[in-house]
């Protein structure tokens, strides 16, 4: 994925608690009751046409509805860093891609709900297509598509509404969203989430938002000052810990974003983002071999194949 935000979504939101959590968040009442939720089961489809692939990436479930027919709903994770007044358009036609391609598939029709999670720093305004539209005669507008979507806005929930989810790793997930350009906000709300932490699998998955909030603070944010000043807190010991640890295996002072990566996320697609990152911030091809696990030779055409060398 082109983008650390929604990797580390898509991440959390393929966990199907995680997912059935979320879209109780996020899903209108009405819809949610004609869905079977625990039937949902996240599939590896995608109805991202290639040429909107810079603009979203999408996680499809699928689920049966109280008829048992079945249904899709499709989380589009938007990658555009601007508030973009057009993107009802480009939700038409990522809809309609959907249906050919179930046509292609000779597939039953499903209903697709597009459900827009957007993590835009500023305020989102969210503009339906029929809105462009509102200079044109009334005897025109039948003749518009007509289609719903919802806008999922994490900046608009209040913070006892995410913590109410009672799930460690969806609120986690969603605070870090919500705060991220504030560390020392976030940091005062992860110290909560860890006073509630029971199991090692809910400390493992929240020590991951730490990897991942260090790959998106600004650059001028020194994380290690603000942890040093609220020592006392229990949860920023563990994360200086966590910090000295990933940068002392880093091996490279101040670049430490590629090893970062490679924690994020193993897979090959994974280590080619480490590799590219890494080699942007000057990072030799040795360390890159290191900390990726490959050979340099490997290193070395995964380079020449982005047109790096």
């Amino acid at each position: 994925m082109k983008n650390l935000h929604d990797k580390f979504l898509k991440e959390k939101l393929y966990e199907k608690q995680n997912a059935i959590d979320f879209l109780r968040l996020s899903l209108p009442a009405d819809v949610l009751q004609v869905l079977q939720l625990q039937t949902l089961s996240p599939t590896q489809s995608s109805f991202i046409p290639s040429h909107m692939r810079e603009l979203f990436s999408d996680i499809v479930y699928q689920w049966r509805l109280t008829s048992n027919e079945e249904v899709y709903c499709t989380i589009l994770v938007e990658h555009k860093s601007y508030n973009d007044p057009f993107v009802s358009f480009q939700i038409g036609e990522y809809i309609f891609a959907a249906y050919r391609q179930q046509i292609k598939n000779k597939e039953k029709f499903s209903v697709v709900i597009p459900l827009l999670f957007s993590h835009h720093e500023g305020e989102w305004k969210y503009r339906p297509l029929q809105d462009y539209f509102r200079h044109t005669p009334a005897a025109l507008h039948r003749f518009l598509p007509a289609f719903h979507s919802v806008v999922f806005d994490v900046r608009q929930l209040s913070d006892e509404n995410i913590y109410n989810v009672r799930n460690v790793a969806l609120t986690s997930m969603l605070m870090s969203q919500k705060y991220r350009s504030d560390i020392e906000a976030l940091l005062m709300q992860i110290q909560r989430i860890y006073e509630s932490l029971q199991t090692q699998e809910e400390r493992n998955s929240f020590n991951q938002n730490f990897v991942y909030l260090l790959l998106v603070i600004k650059k001028d944010v020194n994380i290690l000052q603000i942890l040093e000043k609220n020592k006392d807190q229990t949860v920023n010991t563990v994360f200086m810990t966590l910090y000295e640890e990933i940068t002392r295996k880093s091996k490279t002072e101040g670049k430490i974003e590629g090893k970062l990566e490679g924690k994020l996320e193993g897979k090959l697609e994974g280590k080619t983002e480490v590799i590219l990152n890494g080699y942007d911030q000057g990072l030799d091809i040795s360390i890159l071999s290191n900390i990726t696990q490959m050979k340099e030779e490997e290193v070395r055409e995964i380079l020449r194949q982005h047109r790096k060398s």
